[in-house]
């Protein structure tokens, strides 16, 4: 299996892409997203026509806006009545 990269310090949000593989150029399906640290993670794609496998980094945006988390967190928020 490919050895993932470092991530260069600043990550752009990008799209979800159906890489071509590098070696017989077929569309690569997605096989697994892990974390790989907070904003960012790590794609693991694979051919169905040759099995290479190829992992890249992806950076996202938190969607949970981070008063209502922390509210949250504190126990705040309660059910409405």
């Amino acid at each position: 299996m490919a050895q993932p990269q470092r991530p260069p310090s600043t990550i752009s949000p990008v799209a979800f892409e159906r890489p071509a593989c590098p070696k017989c150029k077929a569309a690569m399906m997605l096989v697994s997203i892990e974390p790989a640290r907070p904003g960012i993670d790590l794609h693991t794609f694979e051919c169905a026509v040759c099995n290479h496998v190829l992992t890249t980094l992806a950076a996202f945006e938190d969607s949970t806006p981070s008063k209502a988390l922390g509210r949250w967190l504190q126990g705040d928020l309660h059910p409405p009545k």
